[in-house]
């Protein structure tokens, strides 16, 4: 599934940016886990989706792969307490999620020195959650065919 994923999110995706901003199925596949697998297999998916995110992508290495466990461990707490049950109850945590994402990476971004105008950040990252999280029920069912759930 991870395998999948990385090379639609590098293959055919990369061509489809909306103003700058792609859905992250790496995200959409830490989530998924974390929702559905066990704690342990969960923050390995998590860390490997982060190594795979980092090796694809242009940005500093080893962001994803710090973040994308503790989201994890996040997301597993989270569901402890809120049923998450609904697609599109799901689809708007994707959304709150991808964007706390994004805002936590490019903060980190900022203190290592890479600088984005404020607008075009913000632009980027309401963008890139809301096309998460448009992406996501498609990408759950998928998931779920795959996996047998």
């Amino acid at each position: 599934m991870i395998l999948f994923f990385a090379l639609l999110q590098v293959g055919l995706l990369h061509d489809l940016f909306f103003l700058g901003a792609k859905p992250d199925l790496f995200l959409i596949c830490v989530i998924f886990a974390s929702l559905y697998f066990e704690a342990e297999y969960a923050l390995v998916m998590g860390l490997l989706c982060g190594i795979l995110k980092d090796v694809f992508s242009i940005g500093s290495f080893g962001l994803n792969t710090f973040l994308f466990p503790i989201l994890s461990f996040l997301i597993i707490k989270l569901s402890r307490k809120i049923t998450l049950d609904d697609t599109p109850v799901l689809c708007v945590a994707v959304f709150l999620i991808t964007l706390a994402y994004d805002i936590i990476s490019r903060i980190t971004l900022g203190y290592l020195g890479v600088v984005i105008p404020f607008w075009a950040f913000l632009r980027i990252a309401f963008l890139e959650a809301l096309y998460t999280s448009l992406v996501f029920p498609l990408a759950l069912r998928m998931i779920k065919k795959a996996v047998n759930l």
